[in-house]
This record gives C-alpha cells, sequence and structure tokens, in this order.
C-alpha cells in the first residue's frame, strides 16, 4: 500500500558529517567557553597535579632534547630524582605540538596553549570516534544521535577531557574508544588486517598508561571464547593479534626505556612482553593439540598451563602476581592510596554516583535481556554487553574504571533507541534529549567533590601564582619550597622553585616525607625541613593542617601575606636564614 505521506529527502553524507562535527564543536566551545575567556587573559588553572607533572617533563625534554633524560634535579629536593614513572606517549604528543605552535610564539607559551586545547581537540575524536564504532551495528539517526550527546554531556568524561588537563586519560579514553572499534570488526571480518591494526592500537593505548591492560583482557577474553568455545572466528587471526601485540610491546620498550632489559610494573616493560609471549605461545600450544581433545584434558591443560605460566613469571620477576604495585612502598600504601578517591568504590563515595554511573549500564542490560527473551542474542551485542558487564563491575568496586566503563556502555543503552525509530520524529527527539541527559540529571544530586576548604585554598594558591608573588625579589635567595604534595607540579611548573614531592609513589622519598611532615611533632617536623635544606615553607592548614603549630615554633619566621592569600601561612626558617 503506496503512502499518503512523501518522503523527506535524506541529507547526503557530507551533510551529515557537517552537521556532526556542528554539533560536537558548538557543545564543547559553548560548555568551554568561559575557560577560554580565562585563557585569553591568562588566568586558567586546573585542579590536576598530574597534568602539571607531564607539562614539566615535556619541558624538560623541549630544553635539553634528550629523550631518555628522566632526572630532575628541582624535585625531591635537594637532591633531585627520576621521572620516569610518567610514560612517554603524552610526553612526545605535547612536545611534537608544542614546537609546531612555537613557530607562531615563545616555547613556552606554545606550550601552555596547546596543552589547553588538546584535551579538547580529542574530546572531539572521541566522540565521533564513538559514531563510527557505532556504525558497525547499523544504527538508525536517533541511535547516533543519542551516541553523541550521551557522550558529551556525559559528567564523568567531562571531567577527563577538562582544557589543559593532560594527564594521561584524554588519550586513553580516546584509544581505548578506537580499540573497541577495530576489535568489533575483526570479530566481524576475522580478518587479518584488522588483527594487526587492533594490535597497534593496543600497543599505543598500553604505552599510555598500563590500566589499559584492562580492555585488552576483556578483549582478549572474548576472542577466546569465539574461537575455542563458539569456533565463530579462526585461531590463526588471534595468533596474529597476539603476535603483533608483542612486537608492539618491543618497539614500545625501545621507546619508553634506554636499556632494553629493563624491569618496570607500571610502566609497559619487558615483564609485560614476556607475559604476552607467553599467553601467544599458550594459545598457539592449545590449537595445535588441544583443541579437538575432550573436554577433561582441555581442562587439565588450561589448570597446569596457568599455574606453570604464573610460576614461572613469579620466578623471573618476584612479586608479579601482586600487578602494577609490586613495587610501592609499604608506608604509601598504609596512609597515601587510602586518600585517593579513586581508589575507593562509588558507593562508598555517593550512592547518587553510583546510579549516574550504572544507569546506561542498567538500560542497556536490561534491553538485552528483553532481547533474549525473543531471540538469540548476536555476538556484536554479546561483545558491548560483556566489555559493559566487566567495565562496569570494576568500576563498581574502583571509581578510577570509570573511563572505560562508559562509552561501552552508551553503545550498549543506544539499542534502547531501536525502539523508537519508527515513532514521530518528536517523540524520538524527546527519547533522545531524556536518555542522554540521564547521567547528567542524576549527578545533580551528587554532593560536591571539593569541599569548601580545598576550593579556597585551591583559588587563593591560583592567585598567588597569577600575583608571581613568590617571584618578588625579596625571595631571591630562596631556592626551596615546602608545600604539600597535591600543590607540588603546579608549583614546580609555574616557578623555578624546588620541591620536595608531587603525588608519585615512583618517588617516595619525598612523598614519605611530606606526609609525614603533616603528621609530625615539632622536632619531627624541624628535622625534616633540616635535611631537606627547605628555604620558604607554604602551609594552607584550613585544608591540610599541622600536628604541631608553627605559629609557635621558634625555629620558624612567620612571613606576612596579602589579605587575599589569607588562608595560607608562609614561614622561613631561622636557621636556613642565618
Amino acid at each position: 500500500m503506496s503512502s499518503f505521506h512523501p518522503k523527506l529527502p535524506q541529507p547526503t553524507p557530507w551533510l551529515k558529517k557537517s552537521v556532526i562535527a556542528a554539533i560536537t564543536l558548538f557543545i564543547i566551545l559553548l560548555c568551554n567557553l568561559q575557560n577560554i575567556k580565562n585563557l585569553v587573559h591568562h588566568q586558567y588553572y586546573v585542579y590536576e597535579q598530574d597534568a602539571y607533572m607531564h607539562l614539566v617533563i615535556a619541558s624538560d625534554l623541549l630544553k635539553t632534547g634528550d629523550w631518555y633524560q628522566h632526572f630532575n634535579p628541582r624535585l625531591n629536593a635537594p637532591w633531585g630524582t627520576d621521572t620516569h614513572s610518567w610514560t612517554r606517549a603524552i610526553t612526545a604528543l605535547l612536545a611534537s605540538g608544542a614546537l609546531l605552535l612555537s613557530l607562531f610564539m615563545p616555547l613556552t607559551t606554545a606550550l601552555y596553549v596547546w596543552s589547553f586545547w588538546l584535551p579538547l581537540i580529542f574530546y572531539a575524536l572521541a566522540a565521533w570516534t564513538m559514531l563510527w564504532v557505532l556504525k558497525a551495528l547499523k544504527p538508525s539517526t536517533s541511535q547516533q544521535l543519542f551516541v553523541l550527546l550521551a557522550f558529551l554531556f556525559n559528567p564523568f568524561i567531562n571531567t577527563f577531557f577538562i582544557p589543559l588537563r593532560v594527564d594521561y586519560d584524554f588519550l586513553l579514553i580516546f584509544l581505548s574508544i578506537v580499540y573497541w572499534g577495530v576489535l568489533l570488526r575483526f570479530i566481524q571480518t576475522g580478518g587479518r588486517n584488522f588483527a594487526i591494526i587492533t594490535a597497534v592500537v593496543a600497543s599505543l593505548a598500553t604505552w599510555t598508561s598500563i590500566s589499559f591492560l584492562l580492555p585488552l583482557f576483556i578483549g582478549i577474553g572474548f576472542l577466546f571464547w569465539l574461537v575455542l568455545v563458539k569456533q565463530k572466528i579462526a585461531p590463526q587471526p588471534v595468533a596474529i593479534l597476539l603476535l603483533g601485540i608483542c612486537i608492539g610491546f618491543a618497539v614500545v620498550i625501545r621507546l619508553e626505556h634506554r636499556q632494553f632489559i629493563t624491569v618496570a610494573y607500571d610502566i609497559i616493560s619487558i615483564v609485560h612482553l614476556i607475559f604476552f609471549l607467553f599467553l601467544t605461545l599458550s594459545f598457539t600450544l592449545y590449537v595445535k593439540f588441544f583443541n579437538d581433545k575432550k573436554m577433561t584434558s582441555k581442562l587439565l591443560f588450561i589448570l597446569v598451563n596457568t599455574v606453570i605460566f604464573f610460576g614461572a613469571m613469579n620466578v623471573i620477576f618476584p612479586g608479579f602476581y601482586r600487578g602494577p604495585y609490586n613495587q610501592v612502598d609499604p608506608y604509601l600504601l598504609q596512609h597515601f592510596f587510602p586518600t585517593l578517591s579513586e581508589f575507593y568504590s562509588p558507593f562508598s563515595i555517593d550512592p547518587s554516583l553510583t546510579l549516574a554511573i550504572i544507569s546506561y549500564f542498567l538500560i542497556g542490560g536490561g534491553y538485552c535481556y528483553y532481547l533474549y527473551l525473543s531471540r538469540p542474542l548476536s555476538i556484536e551485542i554479546l561483545f558491548f554487553l560483556w566489555a559493559t558487564i566487566v567495565t562496569t563491575l570494576l568500576t563498581i568496586y574502583m571509581y578510577r574504571w570509570v573511563g572505560f566503563a562508559i562509552p561501552v556502555s552508551i553503545i550498549l543503552a543506544s539499542l534502547v533507541m531501536n525502539e523508537v525509530k519508527d515513532k514521530s520524529r518528536g517523540m524520538q527527539f524527546i527519547w533522545v534529549a531524556i536518555m542522554s541527559l540521564l547521567p547528567f540529571l542524576i549527578s545533580l544530586t551528587i554532593k560536591d567533590y571539593f569541599i569548601d576548604p580545598q576550593q579556597l585554598c585551591l583559588q587563593q594558591f591560583h592567585s598567588m601564582l597569577k600575583d608571581k608573588f613568590l617571584e618578588n625579589p625579596r625571595f631571591t635567595n630562596d631556592k626551596t619550597i615546602f608545600i604539600h604534595s597535591n600543590y607540588g607540579p603546579l608549583l614546580l611548573y609555574s616557578t623555578q622553585y624546588s620541591i620536595v614531592a608531587t603525588n608519585d609513589h615512583h618517588n617516595p622519598q619525598g612523598l614519605k616525607d611530606t606526609i609525614r611532615f603533616f603528621k609530625a611533632n615539632e622536632k619531627e617536623a624541624r628535622q625534616i625541613i633540616q635535611r631537606r635544606k627547605i628555604d620558604l615553607i607554604l602551609l594552607c592548614p584550613l585544608e591540610h593542617p599541622t600536628q604541631f603549630n608553627p605559629k609557635t615554633s621558634p625555629w620558624l619566621k612567620r612571613i606576612s601575606l596579602p589579605p587575599t592569600y589569607s588562608q595560607w601561612q608562609l614561614y622561613q626558617p631561622i636557621s636556613s636564614s642565618n
């Protein structure tokens, strides 16, 4: 039966892509309009310690030109320390962009400006990559619009793409989305080309952060299920993928370490290369000799191989089973990590936070169950369901995995839009608006992460830096400042002072002394200051009070500060001024 309503002309692919690009850029720029204004007036800061540490390392690389030089003499004062715990993937990205911009402005300004825009650029790229991943599922227009808006308006994703927040998260989330996309196409085609591309992306992402091993194992686990249980994919392409990852790791190790045989757990190293060589060998042996055997033989091989596998790794690398924190100082495990919210379950932070995180998982998982009641789920849906379940459960256990969980849960929840694709345009738009804003609306009930004292101390510290107060000629002879490790990287980046510590557990010496200072009595605190040869002590007791009272300490001379820094206290050890 013919329709009485003429069909509307379909937009051309070029026009559709242009509209998507315009929507993406408009939303990103509008949400960061105030930040851009602050950038123009040189008044923009970001509360992210690791970002400033990456800026310091990139700045050092631009000055020295030595790719393998990791020593920073201004950190862990007065001795200096190695900063190699910060992987060089972000350093390469920051330094290369700054060099290009330096053709038009001073190098230091170029690094700052490039670092401001870089997260926003990758925010747009990540949003468009989400649509590319979705394309493999043959989505409807409303489904694509939902994925785009849900990603751009997600309150958790937003935090990783703040201007100047050049920690590894902005790049890692983008690469993880690319990884899901190429892995999905590898699953659909079983082609060797996608196996190689997946290996390259996985190597780059693992170089960016060793935490990418989580989605890497999720994907490999699903592939093993398809090959060994369902027999949907030939084993040869999967073996090529594993071998490609080994080759990629070998290349990255050469880029990351001056010595190839370097043992490290929190940075990609020979440890991870040997692990994947063992994994590739085990997979090959299973496919070659046990794939057609009885279940008893298969289970026995898996059990024996697992024991030998991890036993050998633990013999070669003692403490291997403890993972990335194998070499962490016990004092920091007790006194430092418990203070970091990213290692907490969102349930222990705020129930509304948990609900906002898992809302898309509940919707997508519920819809998958609804589909399962009427027909078997496709491999593609099972893939995203598997990835969403694992990443969401891990996020519920520890908040730090939220950047991996949200993108796949958005893809899974987008399947619901298939139920409204035949509805009117107005109804589809209402569904898209409600669904895409759901986590944001829930997040409005979440208590503020920043307590008032923290905000006040931070605001006044930024004012101090903008006013260049610490560059006053009266401090010309002062070279080293003691300050809480939260503020260390920003001070290291913004001034020429040496500091004691940043929040880096790979350099425990300075971090332990900083923590001990705030817990110490007056005698112990003085010993720390004298041993560290500190010239100035900058404290904000409202946020980080000391056990002793520095105002009454005879060995400290208090320096008056302007009223705009009323919550801060500046002291000079009397012994260092004589």
